[in-house]
């Protein structure tokens, strides 16, 4: 086995806040994993006011990396989707700065896995398997919450910075095949139920994975339920409550660590960048205010601040802190692995299936700020022969 990790792409600026940039992929030797370094410095929009402008956490501004060729789609996530999925895959959280301080960079990487493992021999891509794969990004720095008046300047002072890696196994990859991994399904539900989501049965199912996410909710009220049914109930892998799944979760995969750096004040609401029954900290960084949480069983945390004289401080001191979390729902992410991971034979064989569905029963979080429904996204990973 002969490997080396190679630059692709070094350094490539661009000062447009949104874009779709396509990039080619000229190499010959199969690829276990590629790696996006995606890199934007932290400048709000807009006058200095009260409340200042935070920026939402990068991820959420990715709205699609993809590897294809022509219209066919090897590997197709958002942001919170790749860097979730990494963590799934590999038991431990790809790099990355949550930065909300002005001037500072905020830097994320999103991997693009193809295997078990990051030297898998079998399960890879073979770019001579296919005609013209590329890789395809689409990023929107300026979207944002609807409570949130900050978004990522980027301008020609201020541009997005992207840099491209790849593991390229250059002896022994005995190429079988990939895992095709990618959004299924999207949408918002319109009111309390159960929503009925039909599987691909076309290649075997690695790992399911369901994101549900609203600013101030507990994934686990949103998705109230998750079950999976074959052939109408002929066989059923799952069938629990959202706070059960999460908590059977703890025996599926490793819990992973998320760290960031925020502006806060007195009663401040920030994500933590994981979803339901996490725990963590957050830690002043500066010198002569204490900050504390007192909330994180949703996907934020509410702050408390208080100077050595036990004195709240005026909303515009804006008192640097850092956050540091243990979770098992990276990004608010439920997710499902069959079978023995490291033996394809032991995957979802879904060949003799008539169906698959996934139930997923929705509702409001009401414990929460959450107001409304969660954006509930489906994603499959899949074996794909070639």
């Amino acid at each position: 086995m002969k490997i080396r990790d190679t630059v692709l792409d070094d350094q490539h600026s661009f000062i447009t806040p949104a874009r779709t940039w396509t990039f080619p992929i000229d190499i010959v030797d199969p690829v276990t994993e590629f790696k996006i370094d995606f890199q934007v410095e932290t400048h709000p929009y807009g006058a200095v006011e009260d409340p200042w402008p935070w920026p939402s956490p990068m991820p959420y501004m990715i709205q699609e990396i993809a590897v294809i060729d022509g219209s066919e789609v090897i590997f197709a996530l958002n942001g919170a989707q790749a860097f979730a999925m990494s963590c799934f895959d590999l038991g431990y959280a790809p790099f990355h700065n949550h930065e909300e301080k002005w001037g500072e960079v905020a830097r994320w990487v999103f991997p693009i896995h193809f295997g078990r493992s990051l030297v898998d021999p079998e399960w890879i891509f073979d770019p001579k398997k296919f005609r013209n794969p590329q890789i395809r990004i689409t990023w929107n720095s300026e979207w944002r919450l609807a409570n949130q008046i900050g978004t990522y300047k980027v301008d020609s002072d201020h541009p997005v910075v992207i840099t491209v890696w790849a593991k390229i196994m250059e002896e022994g990859a005995r190429p079988r095949g990939y895992l095709m991994t990618k959004e299924i399904k999207e949408y918002t539900p319109t009111g309390a139920g159960d929503e009925i989501t039909w599987l691909p049965v076309d290649f075997p199912i690695r790992k399911l994975m369901v994101r549900s996410y609203e600013f101030g909710s507990r994934m686990q009220s949103m998705v109230a339920h998750l079950k999976l049914s074959q052939d109408q109930d002929k066989w059923i892998p799952f069938d629990h409550r959202g706070d059960d799944f999460i908590r059977l979760m703890k025996n599926w995969f490793t819990e992973v660590q998320m760290h960031g750096f925020s502006w806060v004040e007195d009663v401040a609401h920030r994500e933590h960048l994981s979803g339901g029954l996490s725990s963590g900290a957050v830690i002043s960084n500066t010198g002569s205010f204490f900050v504390s949480p007192n909330n994180w069983l949703g996907n934020i945390y509410h702050v408390d601040v208080r100077d050595f004289n036990g004195v709240e401080p005026a909303e515009i001191a804006r008192i640097e802190a850092s956050f540091h979390t243990t979770t098992r729902t990276p990004l608010d992410c439920f997710c499902y692995p069959f079978g023995d991971q490291n033996n394809a034979a032991d995957w979802l064989q879904t060949a003799p299936m008539g169906n698959l569905r996934l139930i997923l029963t929705h509702a409001i979080d009401t414990l929460e700020d959450s107001v409304g429904y969660g954006l509930t996204q489906i994603v499959t990973q899949q074996a794909h022969l070639y």
